[in-house]
């Protein structure tokens, strides 16, 4: 099957899923307080927004290039994917202090906005979204808990989903710091993009569904020779397309990276190559809140100048090649292979 087939088969076999589920999660809450039945009417919406959801897929494909058949219980562990990453999308967003997310308010304006005249709305906002990240959390682990696996399978899908949160908390950490230095280099970046990225992208997701289907520790090596260098591929891909991409598409504006003063390799090449004035432009662009239009099309220049665009497009296709020599000699499933060869070059082609 072809690979936009597959993703549109089990993106709406997902959000099926993750529509009951939260249902079930609303009913609950109303038990408890008017407030309780809110939050979580608000995280069903924000997670039917839409999305990718590769992620999951890649937790479902992983399973049955692995011979698993239990469909039924393999989209929990899917749907636990996508609780995750709100989770991480909804706390971002507040790091951040993006009012855009997926083509609608970020959890913390959806608060602020609605209770706009209590004291402090803003700080209000960001206490719900808060808490509504940490119920996401809760939620991810207690599906894959009452999955229709056996316990020993349920435990370790468990320790690898908590895994991936802590790791990727320590990149967040390190993102978060990177602000705060001048001397960041790109290997601080690469590591960052591994913890941040690589894992909580596609390894994590491909370990959990082989991990469902009982792979060996070999299998789950190879999975991981094949989703780190992709994964961190996927992250330059992301950097791009924060730059260079479409509002619409993206679901966010283009210019909140540089708001925000990321320091991504497209932008540490284009220092490293600049001269004088395009150096200075650059940094005093870095975290501009005030960006106007006019200065980010200037940008823009500057990073194709200084070859820095290409520097990062080349450096993605090299680790594209190198996922996909780790996963074309293993035991997987042809159907399987060829969706992961597939996703591969699907990284860097992507316009969202």
């Amino acid at each position: 099957m072809a690979l936009d087939k597959i993703l549109k088969l089990y993106k709406e076999k997902i959000e099926f899923r993750l529509k009951t589920f939260l249902d079930e999660k609303i009913s609950e809450a109303e038990k408890i307080s008017d407030s309780s039945r809110e939050i979580m009417q608000y995280i069903k919406e924000f997670n039917l927004r839409g999305g990718k959801r590769i992620r999951s897929v890649l937790i479902i494909m992983a399973y049955k290039s692995l011979g698993g058949k239990n469909e039924n219980a393999i989209i929990d562990i899917a749907v636990s994917a996508e609780l995750m990453q709100s989770f991480f999308l909804i706390h971002d967003d507040i790091i951040d202090d993006d009012d855009l997310r997926r083509g609608g308010p970020t959890m913390h304006r959806i608060y602020a906005e609605k209770y706009n005249s209590y004291d402090k709305p803003k700080k209000f906002g960001e206490s719900m979204a808060i808490i509504a990240g940490d119920l996401l959390a809760a939620l991810g682990n207690e599906i894959i808990s009452k999955s229709d696996f056996d316990e020993e399978k349920k435990l370790k899908l468990l320790q690898k989903f908590n895994k991936v949160v802590k790791l990727t908390g320590y990149g967040e950490i390190i993102d978060i710091l990177s602000g705060l230095k001048t001397n960041v280099t790109e290997q601080d970046i690469s590591k960052m993009h591994k913890l941040k990225t690589a894992i909580y992208t596609i390894e994590g997701p491909l370990h959990m569904g082989a991990i469902a289907a009982g792979a060996s520790d070999e299998q789950l090596k190879i999975l991981s020779e094949y989703a780190i260098p992709l994964g961190m591929a996927f992250q330059l891909k992301d950097d791009i397309l924060g730059l260079f991409g479409s509002e619409e598409k993206l679901g966010k504006p283009a210019d909140s990276d540089i708001k925000e003063g990321k320091k991504t390799i497209l932008i540490l090449k284009a220092i490293e190559n600049a001269d004088k004035e395009q150096k200075e432009f650059i940094v005093s662009a870095l975290g501009n809140k005030n960006i106007t239009e006019k200065e980010l099309i200037k940008l823009r220049q500057i990073i194709k100048e200084t070859g820095s665009l290409p520097y990062s497009e080349n450096l993605a296709e090299k680790l594209v090649k190198k996922a996909k020599d780790a996963i074309k000699n293993s035991d997987f499933e042809k159907h399987g292979k060829d969706f992961f060869l597939e996703i591969a070059d699907y990284v860097i082609k992507r316009d969202y």
